[in-house]
């Protein structure tokens, strides 16, 4: 096994959504836009920069398929586009990447409701993260006391 050198392709961390179902749709193929019905999928984890599923479906994944996706996480249902970026057979189905094209507003929506739902999923963590940000606090707390600010 190699060692790891500090350095990560990815720029969000994925939270991964066991048995998570969602609605997926052709929304556009290049610059024609297309209404077409949509077909249940199974997503694997999620990101604020995209999604992984796996379909029986074999899209092409040159970022000329624009999708529509809809899931429900947390209770909150959430739908945006995007486009399919990869493609990998995996047994008798295709698993998918796909980047989300959505505004920072829209992107700050999502950072919110994976918070929430990782907080559900890993409810220990999260106490654990509350720990460490209190004793990070107060540790902050103490530096600036022992700081002199004035001039």
């Amino acid at each position: 096994m190699e060692d790891w050198d500090g350095r990560c392709r990815r720029k969000y961390v994925r939270l991964k959504l066991p048995g998570t179902f969602g609605q997926l749709s052709i929304a556009a193929i290049g610059a024609y836009r297309i209404s077409s019905n949509s077909r249940r999928v199974l997503v694997l984890d999620i990101s604020p920069g995209g999604l992984r599923f796996v379909s029986g479906l074999r899209f092409p994944a040159r970022r000329k398929i624009r999708v529509l996706v809809r899931l429900t996480m947390a209770g909150i249902g959430f739908e945006t586009e995007g486009w399919i970026v990869w493609r990998k057979p995996s047994e008798n189905v295709y698993e998918y990447g796909v980047e989300f094209d959505i505004s920072a507003h829209q992107r700050a929506i999502l950072i919110r409701m994976l918070n929430r739902l990782c907080a559900e999923l890993l409810p220990r963590r999260h106490r654990i993260l509350q720990l460490y940000a209190g004793m990070s606090n107060r540790h902050l707390e103490e530096e600036r006391r022992r700081i002199d600010c004035r001039i």
